[in-house]
């Protein structure tokens, strides 16, 4: 078996490392905003945005004052998360094309975004889900 086998979105680690450390960078952050989900019952959307560079401050650029950035480098790969307070699937998509309109254009990125549940039972599977997702989005743009 190869080595390259093992390695997971250029982040030369394997799947469940990689896995591993996105979810103790993000379970804090997870915690609390899914807390103040039921609590106050706003609805909270989670982007994942992919790159091989560092796009923070460019994010930081299109991000309102209530927006939440976590960025994580494993590897060569660079994982923003941004957490969307009061802010429906709908509307994150527009931030997200703000952003790639007025920042990413000319950077190779990939992302994934969702509505945040009030609970997270699984941490390692929530996170994977936005990875898998990340991955099969590179794979199709690949073949082509």
């Amino acid at each position: 078996m190869s080595k390259d086998s093992d390695i997971f979105l250029g982040t030369n680690l394997s799947q469940v490392e990689t896995v591993k450390k996105l979810v103790n960078a993000l379970k804090p952050a997870l915690e609390y905003i899914t807390y103040n989900i039921r609590r106050y019952k706003t609805p909270v959307s989670l982007v994942l945005f992919y790159t091989q560079e560092d796009i923070s401050e460019s994010i930081r650029e299109t991000m309102r004052l209530t927006d939440v950035l976590i960025d994580i480098k494993i590897g060569s790969s660079y994982f923003s998360f941004v957490f969307l307070p009061f802010t429906e699937s709908i509307d994150s998509y527009s931030f997200i094309k703000h952003a790639e309109y007025k920042k990413l254009s000319h950077i190779e990125h990939y992302y994934y975004f969702e509505k945040l549940e009030p609970r997270v039972y699984n941490y390692f599977n929530f996170v994977n889900s936005f990875l898998f997702k990340i991955l099969e989005k590179k794979e199709t743009i690949s073949k082509f």
